[in-house]
């Protein structure tokens, strides 16, 4: 008898239903509960609609995380801004006579500068780590000179012990910089890696903001102890943080890329990253295609060639405007003023205001864009410098009154330092970990590192020694000519990454028919 004239109730679809084969897997069953209305198909056809689903509508994450490993990480970099800071309150301290031992001017010099000597030999060790112990593991090892660079610091009781202290500590400033800008571009969605970018100044100027604060109401040793914080808290928190899942492809282990970039971005489906992660397969397998020759490719093609003249052009113009020597040198500054606020005072109003200006980049960088704000905050800050060595010039050349006129030092250098944070002191750091290829990158921001210590060496060890020749408002006239013509260098030659994933600012650097002539050139 027919199923229908059982059950009439039945639709003419069913009914071709159960004229099927029972070899075609429907049971009887399964009839008998297709007739009673609780058929078997119906939980299939949701779960095929919810894949459906699934595929045409994107899963929600977060980014909270990707803030959480960048603000973490970013406790290293304070403690780097810690150490370049120290020499504002410290070194007025150990030239005076409450000093345990004595330092003079010209050790002074030296135990400001040996810090950025030391970051050349951590700039050249970033490179072999980054690759083999990974992004995470790196940061975290370079944390150990940095510690280390403290206890020596509190244990002094020469200046030789503090030079070699300054030197160990700047071991760890060179490496923590380099992994650092890889860690915070690679980690972040395209919307927010220009703002992940600033927080390397910002973090550095709160780190000095930190010491010298502590530096004004602290003494020297209690000073010395309370800065050993920073470093603690970065080892502490960042041990729990994610790895770049850039390190996992390189490392051939694509399911832990995966996992990684689903846990930095809060998603819980293998397919909402699989787009992202086959671009990212495919950038680590063009840098590595010429991985074992990193060296020569940054030198010879051109377009990492351009990413490294660019890199060397921001590094320089950002020295040669007289950072180092300002940042070190603060306190000093601010006393030949002649100002009625004390120099440890001005230094406080000093870091506050890079902070923030280092808050204003976070939100200007990816709005305005990198090229803009390098030609205002460059031009802004030569101006300034300018108008230091005006007041200078004044007072001690001409030896006019310049009374009614003391704050105009400190008002200028704290609109340089503002200028500073919002471009030419920040947009180096989003440059570096945006314009190079994965096989490149590190030795790439080792050579950005490396020459802006040697700079930096070279400024802070020669401030003195030209004040002394030429007179402080000479300096800071050079100072000025340098920022300004190395802005308007820049501005020409460097090209707007606003908005574009690292994949397309590579498309940018070496456009797809060059990357294919290569690839072509070395098949043959």
């Amino acid at each position: 008898m027919r199923v229908g004239n059982l059950f009439p109730c039945l639709r003419g679809s069913d009914l071709q239903k159960d004229a099927q084969p029972v070899d075609k897997k429907l049971p009887v069953l399964s009839i008998i509960e297709d007739a009673a209305g609780m058929t078997s198909e119906k939980p299939a056809i949701k779960e095929l609609e919810i894949q459906e689903n699934q595929q045409t509508c994107p899963e929600r994450g977060g980014l909270w995380l990707q803030f959480a490993a960048a603000i973490s990480a970013s406790f290293a970099v304070m403690a780097c801004g810690g150490y370049l800071g120290w020499t504002s309150p410290a070194l007025p301290h150990l030239q005076g006579p409450n000093s345990e031992f004595p330092v003079t001017a010209y050790q002074g010099s030296w135990i400001a500068s040996l810090y950025t000597l030391g970051g050349i030999i951590g700039s050249l060790l970033s490179p072999l780590l980054i690759n083999r112990l990974g992004r995470k593991f790196s940061l975290l090892a370079f944390a150990i000179p940095q510690l280390a660079g403290w206890g020596l610091i509190i244990a002094a009781r020469s200046y030789v012990i503090l030079y070699v202290a300054r030197f160990v500590a700047g071991i760890a400033h060179g490496g923590i910089y380099n992994v650092a800008v890889i860690y915070f571009a690679e980690i972040a969605d395209k919307d927010i890696r220009g703002a992940f970018g600033t927080l390397l100044k910002m973090c550095t100027n709160l780190g000095g903001l930190f010491v010298t604060t502590a530096g004004a109401y602290l003494p020297y040793d209690k000073l010395n102890l309370v800065s050993l914080l920073l470093p603690l808290v970065f080892v502490s928190t960042f041990i729990f943080m994610p790895e770049s899942p850039y390190f996992f492809l390189i490392q051939n282990r694509e399911d832990r890329a995966t996992r990684s970039l689903m846990q930095l971005r809060r998603l819980k489906r293998p397919e909402s990253v699989k787009k992202d992660i086959d671009a990212m397969r495919d950038a680590v397998i063009e840098g590595q295609r010429s991985g074992q020759h990193a060296l020569r490719e940054l030198v010879m093609n051109r377009g990492t060639r351009r990413g490294l003249w660019i890199l060397l052009s921001l590094k320089v113009t950002q020295q040669l405007s007289g950072h180092m020597a300002i940042v070190a040198y603060t306190q000093e500054i601010f006393s030949h003023s002649g100002s009625k606020l004390e120099p440890q005072y001005a230094v406080i109003v000093l870091g506050l205001a890079q902070l923030a200006a280092g808050l204003a980049a976070a939100s200007l960088v990816d709005r305005v864009g990198r090229r803009i704000l390098i030609l205002l905050s460059g031009s802004f800050a030569a101006v300034s410098l300018a108008l230091v060595g005006l007041f200078f010039f004044m007072k001690y050349s001409l030896e006019a009154d310049v009374s009614m006129i003391t704050w105009l030092p400190i008002a200028a250098l704290i609109v340089y330092e503002i200028m500073v944070a919002l471009g030419i002191g920040t947009i180096p750091y989003v440059i570096l970990g945006e314009i190079f290829p994965t096989n490149v990158k590190g030795p790439a921001v080792a050579a950005g590192i490396i020459i802006g210590s040697i700079f930096a060496f070279i400024v802070g060890l020669g401030f003195q020694a030209l004040n002394k020749v030429a007179g402080i408002h000479s300096t800071f006239w050079f100072f000025s000519g340098c920022c300004a013509a190395g802005t308007l260098w820049v501005y020409i030659i460097t090209p707007e990454t606003k908005g574009k994933t690292l994949e397309e600012i590579q498309a940018i650097f070496n456009p797809p028919r060059e990357r294919q002539a290569r690839s072509q050139d070395d098949v043959a």
